[in-house]
């Protein structure tokens, strides 16, 4: 089963993510980026980041994430609300942007498309 790494400082967001997701994938949230600035986290296969988290922005954990040895090739997704989020995760190094709000259908296609994974209908 792939990995997913989602990091969202709201609770309820990340309820429903790992609801949603859990079925399909094995899901680790965290509410901040801590684990990743001090590499206490098992790879993953994909990284969803909020980019409005307290402490250490997405974009920046996106930036640290694809200059890692480890992690330069794992997709990353950054999820906001902030306008012009698509050439700013872009500059970061994001493989995919979804602007909030986000269809949960959105989220499953951009993920199963940068795993090659099959979606099923």
């Amino acid at each position: 089963m792939k990995k997913l790494i989602i990091i969202d400082d709201d609770p309820s967001i990340l309820d429903v993510l790992r609801l949603v997701l859990g079925e399909s994938y094995q899901v680790t949230t965290y509410p901040d980026g801590s684990p990743i600035l001090n590499g206490t986290f098992d790879l993953p296969d994909l990284f969803v980041l909020d980019k409005q988290l307290s402490g250490t922005d997405g974009l920046d954990l996106c930036r640290l994430l694809k200059h890692g040895d480890d992690t330069r090739n794992i997709p990353v997704i950054i999820i906001s609300a902030t306008p012009g989020i698509q050439a700013m995760a872009a500059a970061a190094g994001a493989d995919d942007v979804l602007e909030k709000p986000f269809r949960v259908k959105a989220l499953r296609e951009c993920i199963a498309r940068l795993l090659g994974v099959h979606q099923e209908a």
